[in-house]
Order: C-alpha cells, then sequence, then structure tokens
C-alpha cells in the first residue's frame, strides 16, 4: 500500500510516518510512504506516477498548493484515493467535503486517536476491493485487485498486466500470486495464466478475448474449472 504524506512541516511528517510504521508493526513489505513537504512537490510526483498512491495525508495550511487545492487535483484523476486532511484549524474541516475526505487529524495529534483513524483507512482500502503487492527492485507495488486484467508466469518471473496498459514483472510463482486473487473474481485458465473475470470480452470454448483484445488459451486442465467458475461469475452479477 502506497502513502502520500504532505506536510511542510518536517517534525509532523516524521510523527505521522512513525504512527503509520506502528500500524503497520514495522512489517515494510507491506507499505511504502513518500514524504513531500509541499502540495507542489506532490502534484509533481502524480504527474508522472498517477495513481501510485492509496492514501493520502495531507496538511490543509501549506504554501503553494494548500491541502485543499491538492486533493481536488489528487480527486479529479483518482475517485477511489483515500485523502485524509491534518489540521490545526478544525473550521477547515467544512471546506474539505467536497473532496470527499476520509478523515481528520486534529494538530498537535493524539497518537491514539490518530492510529485509529490510520487504522480504520487501512482497512477500509483491504476491504472495499482487496489489494495485490510485490516488491519488484526493492520497491513495493500495490494494486487493487479491478486494477489487474491477468497475471501470466514465465519462468521464474510473474507479469501483471493492469487495466491502463501497462506491464510490470517481477520473481515470484504463479502459486503465490493465485493466492493474493483467490475469490470469484478471478479464474485460473492456464498452467501460466490467471485472469479477472471483468476483464472478459468474449468466451469461447478454448479461448478467452479480453477487453483490450488480447486473445489468452484455456488449456484442458482448467477447461471444466473455468467454465464453472465463470458461470458463477455471471450468476453473481
Amino acid at each position: 500500500m502506497n502513502i502520500a504524506i504532505c506536510d511542510d512541516d518536517r517534525l509532523m511528517s516524521g510523527q505521522i510516518e512513525k504512527l503509520v510504521e506502528q500500524v503497520f508493526h514495522g512489517e515494510t513489505s507491506k507499505y511504502n510512504t513518500e514524504v513531500f513537504f509541499s502540495g507542489d512537490r506532490l502534484l509533481d510526483f502524480l504527474e508522472q506516477s498517477p495513481n501510485y498512491f492509496h492514501m493520502y495525508l495531507l496538511d490543509i495550511e501549506m504554501e503553494g498548493a494548500d491541502g485543499l487545492e491538492t486533493a481536488a487535483r489528487i480527486r479529479e484523476a483518482d475517485s477511489d484515493a483515500v485523502i485524509i486532511f491534518m489540521t490545526s484549524h478544525a473550521e477547515l474541516m467544512s471546506e474539505a467535503f467536497e473532496v470527499l475526505a476520509f478523515q481528520f487529524i486534529i494538530k498537535p495529534f493524539d497518537h491514539e486517536k490518530t492510529s485509529s483513524i490510520l487504522s480504520a483507512a487501512v482497512r477500509y482500502l483491504q476491504k472495499r476491493k482487496g489489494v495485490f503487492q510485490f516488491v519488484s527492485q526493492k520497491k513495493i507495488y500495490t494494486f487493487f485487485l479491478n486494477q489487474i486484467r491477468y497475471i501470466e508466469s514465465s519462468g521464474r518471473k510473474i507479469f501483471l498486466h493492469t487495466i491502463d496498459g501497462e506491464n510490470y514483472e517481477y520473481y515470484g510463482t504463479l502459486k503465490d500470486a493465485r493466492e493474493q486473487v483467490k475469490g470469484i473474481l478471478f479464474a485460473q485458465i492456464h498452467n501460466s495464466i490467471i485472469i479477472n473475470l471483468e476483464s472478459l470480452s468474449t468466451v469461447e470454448s478454448n479461448f478467452v478475448y479480453l477487453k483490450e483484445g488480447e486473445k489468452l488459451p484455456i488449456s484442458k486442465k482448467f477447461h471444466a474449472s473455468f467454465h464453472e467458475q465463470f458461470q458463477q461469475f455471471i450468476l453473481s452479477r
């Protein structure tokens, strides 16, 4: 899970970063934080890596693009992101409704209350859509399950294909990937391929076509189980 902390107060940023670490019990494989000391710097980062973050912790009062303006820009591009505002002025809360803020953290921080808010936000993200995580080149990547079109393996590598047309690769096994996506939404069609059923355009006896045009094979081994799961998926809609 990728989390952006944006506050021009370096001390406050450090405190929040430590609280995030506590929420994840120091398990750095499960989260990644990036700290920005202005809204402008965060927005510049998002120009290069849109929708990279799942959660934003934004100070409202900053020079340049303040927290409200920054949040509005984020929300234009990402309707799913969790936005939490940090402020020492409670009267500013009413101005944040337009960007659908998840919560507010009042400065100075009450550590117990702030930890509770952060924990609730993490649970919300995980429960709402489910997440898929992997590590590549010492960097943690996190995707919501509905961002994934299909996953394939080749040798010791896994290739993740996303709905925005990007492809990611990392060292791993399809078995471990399958554990992260188990449920009715994903089905295995081949020894090396797992697909997101929501990405399907056409299903034939021995092939599936994705909405983006790819044609993928259904092997004999998974023929019956796939068609059965696909029927369950259709009935659940």
